[in-house]
């Protein structure tokens, strides 16, 4: 074999040695696990998408047997319970379409033009193609903003069907009205809740015969955090540097997030907080709206990083609605009063159903002292809450309630029990015998809030501040009209 003249063999050490340096400084772009959300049957990060989760994923399942208990009969249901999966506000209506096909656009060219992509965590072909295939569904529109969507309708149908089926005894025959109390707020997505759940216990169509509670002027039992000052200023103060949410996003661990996510979609900048939160709540939306089907939005995040989205938005609750902020529970002082004193009368109303929001239901929460965690949420302790009690997407999720039974009992020392359901799974209290509560214990646990002043606890005892005025008459035109559309798919 003829060896290779000195000047050959130099020149190529000298070609080893360049590419060895260029290799060393511009390694294989790289951004996190690869992940293929086509083709992930199981996709348990739907599970995690904070307020905007869908019920179905959430919910108890029917099979459940934890409502029945030996020697004790349901006497009175009360609950109180979110709106089911909206659409988004107008703000959002009014930006995404444009911002998303924007991103959707750059993303392509990322990929197909550009090459940017990286070699390792890149999108799958399968995903790439969904995100080419997607268009905004232009019956979208401000006019239809935060409106109840046509599985929001079905949330609450079969949820009332579902509880209907467990409390049979209480929920018997054909509506009548001294049997039944229903309310709900002011929005079109918790009307047409209400009355979603009215069909699914009565039947379709069978809502334009009941008749809910006026709702007041100022509505303190539902929605509290409408006419509080205090709480207002608290909210402010959870946007300030200094607050544990804003924290977390100057934070080595959400930067990373931000720079991963880039990389992912062939990006050699950061994308803006904004921007990857337009593709996060789109993904959410469309997952809640289609459960069956999968998003195109949702393919852009990996599961670790909707776990990182959620914790941030969880860090904003639970300072804004939880145990982070200290008058939280007082805030609820009207509905825990109002929940005591229909379960303490056997006599009618049996049933009683309000319709609200996330807020309140979070506050809600507090008060029972439910879902409480040893240790607190904050900017610095994302890996050692990964097991945590305070988890939005489980405690408040489109369509979550919390319902109250009532059961009288055999028990000659304590007649009447109480079981707490969360999104229909009990709950569990350390001072209730997996999950059946004694009513004295029930009773002396909330107190506070029943022999107190709901007036002087609320807000700090300053009252409600603020009136929202009534919705125009074009509004609730639309509404109504938009009530019997939902009802009329729905049924198909």
């Amino acid at each position: 074999m003829t060896a290779l003249p000195p000047s050959i063999v130099t020149q190529l050490l000298l070609l080893v040695t360049i590419c060895s340096t260029v290799s060393a400084q511009f390694p294989a772009s790289r951004c996190c696990e690869t992940y293929c959300y086509s083709q992930d049957s199981d996709r348990t990060q739907v599970k995690h998408f904070a307020t905007k989760t869908a019920y179905e994923v959430i919910h108890g399942p029917s099979s459940s047997r934890e409502h029945i208990v030996p020697n004790c009969r349901p006497s009175k249901f009360w609950l109180l319970s979110r709106h089911g999966t909206r659409l988004p506000g107008k703000k959002a209506i009014s930006a995404l379409p444009q911002t998303l096909k924007n991103l959707r656009d750059s993303i392509l060219d990322n990929y197909d033009v550009r090459r940017t992509r990286p070699d390792v965590g890149r999108m799958c072909p399968d995903d790439l193609e969904l995100l080419r295939n997607w268009r905004w569904d232009s019956n979208i529109t401000t006019d239809y903003e935060s409106f109840l969507t046509a599985q929001g309708w079905n949330d609450l149908k079969f949820l009332a069907k579902r509880e209907q089926d467990r409390f049979y005894e209480v929920f018997n025959g054909p509506y009548v009205r001294e049997n039944y109390l229903f309310r709900h707020t002011k929005t079109q997505r918790t009307e047409a809740s209400f009355r979603a759940f009215a069909d699914g216990l009565f039947g379709d169509g069978a809502y334009v015969h009941v008749n809910p509670e006026p709702e007041p002027a100022d509505d303190t039992l539902l929605k509290p955090y409408d006419f509080c000052p205090a709480y207002d200023a608290n909210k402010d103060r959870n946007k300030d540097a200094n607050s544990e949410q804003s924290k977390f996003l100057r934070s080595p661990l959400f930067l990373q997030t931000l720079s991963d996510i880039s990389t992912r979609l062939g990006f050699q900048y950061n994308l803006s907080v904004d921007q990857v939160e337009a593709m996060w709540d789109q993904c959410r939306f469309e997952q809640a709206w289609h459960i069956q089907e999968y998003s195109p939005w949702c393919s852009v995040f990996t599961k670790e990083q909707v776990n990182v989205l959620e914790y941030k938005e969880d860090l904003g609750y639970y300072y804004q609605n939880s145990y982070g902020y200290p008058k939280a529970a007082d805030l609820a002082c009207y509905a825990v009063s109002d929940m005591i004193q229909h379960l303490a009368r056997p006599e009618n109303p049996t049933v009683i159903g309000y319709f609200t929001h996330e807020t309140e239901i979070q506050l809600f929460l507090n008060a029972l002292g439910a879902k409480q965690d040893r240790e607190a949420p904050r900017a610095d302790n994302y890996y050692a809450m990964r097991n945590r009690q305070f988890r939005s997407s489980e405690l408040t999720p489109f369509a979550a309630n919390v319902a109250a039974v009532r059961y009288q009992c055999t028990d000659p020392r304590e007649p009447v029990k109480v079981i707490f359901f969360l999104n229909e799974k009990a709950l569990m209290f350390d001072w209730c015998k997996v999950g059946l509560c004694d009513w004295s214990e029930v009773q002396r646990r909330y107190q506070r809030y029943t022999e107190g002043n709901c007036a002087k606890l609320y807000c700090g005892g300053s009252g409600a501040k603020r009136v929202n005025g009534g919705g125009n008459v074009l509004v609730m035109l639309v509404s109504a009209m938009m009530t019997v559309v939902l009802a009329a798919i729905a049924r198909k």
